[in-house]
């Protein structure tokens, strides 16, 4: 069964020689090395996961087990998500994606200050799902947070946040809105745009997820769950679109 990677999802990481030759170390077993790819030897057994690139007669891209995706990710200089046994490079930030980060953790602090919450950045992977894992530009745990992997992983978030880049802004709305909605801890799931007065807001219900969109300056989007109004004059602060 191929695994599926929709056109949505970011790059597959390419690995550098030296990254190769550090999982080439730890590995039990033999892979071969070209162009960045890193390809299992012999021919898939019929039976287990087959990789989205793979074509009959080539050898298959290898799919790294949660294990060896923690271990490159421990080791890397960077960080990157984790969907069914690829690596994914994260896009880089922006001046507005950095601004509204930061407009919202200092939001988000604000209002739950002594209070049982805590604000996590985008250092904070969260556990999406058995062989996933995601950075959320920001998270928020209520009481005592679920952590694992040396405590790099969270997996009882009640809010996650993601500011959209063009070439996320899919992934964002769609797989990740899944991604997320599947942990049951989660009560809220908000996407913001970065080029314009845009925001998303998915509240978990009893039957179902309420969908709200703001597109003025003058909205407040209402985080009844965690009592917080978050204004959308303090997203975008010192922010001027053309």
């Amino acid at each position: 069964m191929a695994v599926e990677r929709l056109s949505s999802f970011p790059q597959p990481h390419l690995f550098t020689v030296e990254e190769y030759f550090a999982f080439e170390e730890r590995s039990e077993f033999k892979h071969e090395f070209i162009d960045g790819v890193i390809y299992d030897c012999g021919d898939p057994y019929p039976e287990s996961p087959v990789h989205p690139d793979f074509v009959p007669g080539r050898p298959m891209p290898h799919l790294f087990t949660v294990d060896e995706y923690l271990a490159f990710e421990a080791e890397s200089e960077f960080k990157h998500e984790f969907i069914d046994g690829i690596i994914y490079d994260m896009t880089g930030g922006t001046f507005y994606h950095s601004r509204i980060k930061v407009n919202i953790t200092v939001e988000f602090e604000i209002q739950l200050r002594n209070r049982d919450y805590a604000v996590c950045n985008s250092d904070m992977s969260v556990r999406v799902g058995e062989g996933r894992y995601v950075y959320p530009d920001l998270s928020v745990v209520r009481g005592q947070p679920q952590l694992e992997d040396s405590d790099t992983t969270l997996l009882n978030p009640v809010l996650a946040v993601e500011v959209t880049s063009p070439a996320s802004f899919d992934y964002d709305r769609v797989e990740k809105r899944a991604f997320y909605s599947a942990i049951a801890s989660l009560q809220a799931y908000l996407v913001i745009d970065q080029h314009r007065v845009h925001v998303e807001l998915y509240t978990r219900r009893e039957d179902g997820w309420l969908w709200q969109t703001f597109d003025s300056m003058e909205d407040i989007a209402r985080l009844q769950d965690l009592g917080c109004d978050l204004a959308l004059a303090a997203i975008y602060r010192a922010i001027s679109f053309p």
